[in-house]
């Protein structure tokens, strides 16, 4: 039987508490499902950053064999004019920083523009799970927004990624 595959978004300290997610909304904490709480700031010069949002790919129910070949990409259009989405994947959790309500750390994880991650050029994960396992399969996916005086105020319209994986 196929396992039944989630994604998961971790948040506070190491390695925080991870949260079954549909939806990922950039802001300035470090909350999972924020609404519209501490939304991204547009700076009047320079530049802003969301704090850095944590997923992976986890199996709540264990593989008829074996999960791999793990990927994950965009449409290769996010149309947020004056802000920009970084990604990046990392083995190891790092907890959110930054002033909550204003602008975060630079992310030394998330540093591709998720534009280049398309179906014809995915973003590889590190990553496997076998039958009788069940739990994390991928590395962490860092996104973190860059948010310029160019943004336009509201709310931004929603993009989707798209995680893809083998299950034999």
């Amino acid at each position: 039987m196929a396992a039944t595959v989630v994604v998961k978004q971790l948040v506070g300290a190491s390695p925080g508490s991870a949260t079954t997610i549909t939806n990922l909304r950039m802001n300035t904490d470090d909350t999972v499902n924020p609404g519209t709480t501490n939304p991204l700031v547009k700076p009047a010069a320079g530049t802003n950053y969301s704090f850095i949002k944590t997923v992976y790919l986890n199996a709540d129910t264990t593989p008829s064999g074996t999960i791999n070949n793990c990927y994950i990409y965009s449409d290769g259009t996010i149309g947020w004019t004056g802000v920009t989405l970084f990604a990046g994947s990392n083995g190891t959790y790092h907890e959110a920083e930054g002033t909550v309500g204003t602008t975060a750390a630079i992310s030394t994880v998330a540093t591709a523009n998720v534009e280049s991650w398309t179906s014809g050029a995915k973003k590889q994960l590190t990553g496997t799970l076998a039958n009788p396992s069940t739990g994390r399969i991928t590395d962490f996916v860092v996104f973190q927004s860059r948010v310029s005086t160019s943004a336009v105020a509201g709310t931004l319209t929603a993009e989707t990624m798209t995680f893809q994986y083998d299950e034999t």
